[in-house]
């Protein structure tokens, strides 16, 4: 077992201030040996499952070489879906804390191009988009790649498996070619190695897939066999367990998600959806509301649900078998992260059974035969969560932020602080989680307060 830590590494100061602050305590395998090889410029191809620490090894890589003082785009991060975006942009920012005047902007479909053009007014140092909203500032001359030092390709294997082969040929066509090319992927498929062999300079080539084929021992699988009409009445009745919490459950099209979410919601589950044509703002409205105890279920497509990392998720339910093991890992490494227990459900036909045992990493799951009671009529009067969300009209760019809100939900809300929840804050929005007796009061009493100088309008996120 290695004894590396973060400072043998040959990272500065402040990237091991950050990390302490973090409690990163001990670099990963692919940490350990990404971070010297890239900051000594080498092109990387690595192979590296979820939860393998890869966004730390190459953001700390980058950051590092930045020149904070050069007003230009010098880093591209491209990500295969929008929720990957943001969470790479936070982690960056959290890395590189107390590296000075550091900016870092996420670019992605769903949300208007102007407020995207209007950050752009000083040069990001670093860009994390999806390849589509990337190209489209390219066209429009928004970024204009000349300076830059980095390409990181953050899970290629996601990125070709979405049809982004076009737009990652167009991208690089406009990139100097003298640059340093990092790329990173769960599976090594022919795809893949072709787009190393076109597109990065003498790769070293570092593998920590062996993971591939196993889950984290804290997470305990389940599967329940039976047909597909057993399913809605076994998935309640996983729901209805004390020990379920909350939940997160795949589906593998949109369409199933929004059924199966109405389904839940007719039997008073308090259940939200989340796929790939929905806006920007509701996507974010969907996730939080799982996170801050609003609702205790999201239901969401595999696309929507990358990327997704929420604290103390206590289940996981694949309701439709996925295609490949690969899936099957994503899905299933949503919960026992970080050391917590977690327990991952499959439902499945005979026949999805029989797919699915095929796959080395599946072969822990405990099968049962589904035993679930008669399906319960429509019930839409069923309690409800303790918590409600509110929707504040201001967040980041309006100077916004969480010690604000809660001083004004405190002040004007009439609230005490205990009773002030999970606070979230995006760029021209922010959610507050409020008792839900005390809701509508609450949002009348602190409509028309001013934070920063500015009123803000409250209301009940439906």
């Amino acid at each position: 077992m290695s004894t590396a830590t973060f400072a043998d590494l040959g990272l500065a100061p402040s990237f091991l201030q950050a990390l302490e602050e973090l409690t990163f305590t001990t670099p990963t395998p692919v940490q350990e040996q990404v971070i010297p090889l890239a900051l000594a410029g080498q092109d990387i191809a690595g192979q590296a499952p979820t939860g393998s620490g890869k966004t730390a090894a190459y953001g700390l890589s980058i950051l590092q070489q930045l020149d904070v003082k050069q007003d230009a785009v010098q880093v591209i991060v491209l990500v295969p879906a929008r929720e990957l975006a943001l969470q790479v942009r936070d982690a960056l920012k959290k890395l590189g804390k107390y590296l000075p005047n550091l900016r870092i902007a996420a670019f992605y479909g769903g949300h208007a191009f102007r407020e995207e053009t209007q950050s752009l007014k000083q040069a990001p140092h670093v860009v994390v988009a999806t390849p589509g909203r990337l190209l489209d500032h390219f066209e429009r001359r928004t970024i204009i790649p000349n300076q830059l030092k980095i390409l990181v390709l953050d899970e290629a294997d996601k990125l070709l498996e979405l049809g982004f082969q076009d737009e990652l040929v167009e991208i690089v066509k406009r990139l100097p070619r003298r640059r340093q090319t990092l790329l990173f992927s769960a599976t090594m498929s022919d795809k893949v190695v072709d787009l190393i062999r076109r597109n990065l300079t003498r790769p070293r080539v570092i593998d920590v897939g062996q993971d591939d084929d196993r889950l984290p021992e804290n997470l305990h699988l389940l599967g329940h066999v039976g047909t597909l009409e057993q399913k809605p009445a076994a998935l309640l009745h996983l729901l209805h367990q004390p020990e379920t919490g909350r939940a997160l459950i795949f589906c593998n099209t949109r369409d199933r998600c929004t059924e199966l979410t109405r389904f839940l919601q007719g039997r008073g589950v308090a259940a939200e959806v989340l796929h790939g044509k929905m806006p920007q703002p509701e996507r974010d409205k969907a996730l939080l509301k799982l996170r801050n105890g609003s609702s205790q279920v999201l239901v969401a497509t595999d696309v929507a649900a990358r990327g997704i990392d929420v604290t103390l998720l206590d289940t996981v339910i694949q309701y439709d078998a996925p295609d490949k093991a690969d899936g099957f890992q994503h899905r299933a490494g949503r919960t026992a992260r970080a050391g917590a227990e977690g327990t991952a459900h499959i439902l499945a036909t005979p026949k999805e059974q029989a797919h699915v045992q095929k796959w080395p990493i599946a072969a822990s799951i405990k099968w049962d035969v589904i035993k679930a009671p008669k399906l319960p009529p429509a019930s839409p009067k069923a309690p409800k969560p303790t918590n409600v969300t509110l929707h504040i009209s201001a967040g980041k760019k309006e100077k916004v932020s969480i010690h604000d809100l809660v001083g004004t939900f405190m002040a004007h809300g009439g609230l005490e602080r205990d009773a002030v929840g999970h606070i979230e804050v995006f760029d021209h929005y922010s959610y507050v989680a409020v008792p839900r007796q005390m809701a509508t009061e609450v949002a009348e009493r602190v409509t028309g307060a001013k934070i920063k100088g500015r009123k803000i309008r409250v209301s009940v996120a439906e």
